[in-house]
C-alpha cells in the first residue's frame, strides 16, 4: 500500500501530491517529502506526474 503526501514539486515551486512508500520519507520520484515543510494546511489538487507514472508502472507489473 502507498501513501499520498503533499510536498514541493520535484522541480520546486508549487505543492503537489506525491506517492510515498509507508514509513519512508522519499516519494517514488525521489523527492524527500519528510523535509519539505508541507503540512495539512497545504492543499492542492495537483499530483506529481513522475510519481504517478512510476506508480502506474508498479501496478502494471503486479498484474503480470
Amino acid at each position: 500500500m502507498y501513501e499520498m503526501k503533499v510536498g514541493l514539486a520535484s522541480g520546486g515551486g508549487e505543492h503537489v501530491w506525491h506517492v510515498v512508500v509507508p514509513h519512508q520519507g522519499t516519494s517514488l520520484c525521489g523527492t524527500d517529502v519528510s523535509a519539505t515543510g508541507a503540512t495539512a494546511t497545504h492543499t492542492t489538487d495537483r499530483h506529481c506526474t513522475p510519481c504517478m507514472v512510476h506508480l502506474q508502472t508498479l501496478l502494471d507489473a503486479d498484474r503480470h
